[in-house]
């Protein structure tokens, strides 16, 4: 059970919010690659992914939990009126990309919040409602541990996917092997 000081902090740490979409595209694009398909994830949508990943931090700063239960930015009625933000946006993504990078970002956002649900809780229903959806499943000493893990993992994904591109490994469609 975490101790009085989880209570004080307010979410997780930049690093899993940031990295956790990223690293999702990261390992999609890795398996598409070893299957012999292109990359679904263009480069320059990664560095939006995990802005879209921190945005309800970056929308509404906090440094307590009781912060961020008070926050807009982590509620269902934010990630509603980001449908049209991210819609709009999609209008400026290159043909061909444009809707799964457009929801992908959305996700992203979402995975912020389900990320914050299980490490303290989310207002979901605020201004509404004051009930508070989640509680402290991962003990704020880990935070840093799950940080260095995305960082790493990140890490591992793109030179992954670099030597899949590449073709340093055989794709898994023409050799019949799995990766």
């Amino acid at each position: 059970m975490p101790g009085p000081l989880s209570r004080q902090l307010a979410s997780m740490l930049a690093g899993t919010h940031a990295l956790l979409p990223v690293s999702i595209a990261l390992a999609t694009d890795c398996y598409r690659l070893s299957k012999g398909r292109e990359e679904a994830f263009p480069a320059w949508s990664l560095p939006a992914l995990g802005l879209f990943g921190v945005l309800p931090d970056l929308c509404s700063p906090h440094l307590s939990l009781e912060a961020r239960h008070a926050s807009f930015s982590h509620t269902l009625l934010f990630l509603a009126i980001l449908v049209p933000v991210v819609a709009a946006a999609a209008g400026f993504f290159p043909k061909g990309s444009r809707l799964l990078v457009a929801i992908s970002l959305w996700l992203a956002s979402m995975l912020h919040l389900a990320a914050d649900a299980i490490s303290g809780g989310i207002p979901w229903l605020h201004p509404w409602s004051d009930a508070v959806l989640g509680d402290f499943y991962i003990d704020p000493v880990w935070w840093i541990a799950y940080d260095a893990a995305f960082v790493l993992g990140t890490a591992l994904l793109l030179m992954s996917r670099r030597r899949l591109r590449a073709g340093f490994f055989a794709p898994a469609a023409e050799s019949g092997e799995c990766l």
